[in-house]
């Protein structure tokens, strides 16, 4: 019974503060604090950015804090970046690094809004991509070494994880074709997980150009066992 009173306290409590009014410098005040049942109300209520501080502060929450608050972070940091007014105030590399942290978070949906938000985020912007991309083919190479040290541990799932959201920003970002690339792939493709495969066709379905390893692969996966993987085959 107390549980229940309290829940219905925290909705209560919710429904009053997203029928409040803010002030832009009441929302960014609010965001400033460690107060995280208000600061999530107050980022999602976020319509616009002042200045490059506000834009780092919003790109603050992504990281390091409770997962209501990262999710907001997210979901707000995909609207502005599909704005070519605020994209720049995004460019810089402490978010670009807080990116790609938020596409290896524990929660799908963080990773899927970054995800989505990085095709705006590099066009027309080569330098960041690569900068971005350096980094991403780094993460892949730890994602690979741990994923051989841990086996079929519980922890050897979670790094499944990892690789497919990784995979997923591959795609959308759709790299250039390079020796990286392909060892990135081959890895990829043959993993156990179909899930992985899949995902790994699907990168190589956006990929506009090719070569003679990516053709290998892509003759693999398109005899492959399971249907999901053989789906995004189609497409070579």
């Amino acid at each position: 019974m107390h549980d229940e009173i309290q829940i219905l306290n925290e909705i209560e409590k919710a429904a009053g503060l997203c029928k409040k009014e803010y002030s832009h410098s009441d929302i960014i005040d609010v965001m400033k604090t460690e107060n995280d049942f208000e600061k999530q109300i107050c980022i999602l209520k976020l319509q616009k950015l002042e200045s490059q501080e506000e834009a780092d502060l919003l790109v603050f929450q992504l990281t390091g804090h409770h997962g209501l608050i990262r999710e907001a972070a997210a979901e707000k940091i995909s609207g502005f970046v599909s704005d070519k007014k605020y994209r720049d105030m995004f460019l810089n590399e402490n978010s670009l690094n807080s990116f790609l942290k938020a596409v290896n978070d524990i929660n799908p949906n963080i990773c899927r809004t970054i995800c989505c938000a990085l095709p705006y985020l590099f066009k027309n912007r080569q330098e960041e991509k690569v900068f971005f991309l350096k980094n991403l083919y780094n993460r892949f190479d730890e994602i690979f070494a741990e994923l051989e040290k841990l086996r079929r541990s519980n922890w050897y799932t979670k790094k499944l994880f990892n690789l497919y959201w990784c995979l997923e920003a591959l795609a959308l970002i759709e790299p250039k074709v390079d020796t990286e690339l392909e060892n990135i792939l081959e890895q990829a493709s043959k993993i156990r997980d179909y899930t992985i495969r899949e995902k790994t066709a699907f990168v190589l379905s956006k990929i506009k150009s090719s070569s003679s390893k990516l053709d290998e692969i892509k003759s693999r996966l398109k005899t492959d066992d399971n249907f999901y993987v053989k789906r995004y085959s189609k497409a070579f």
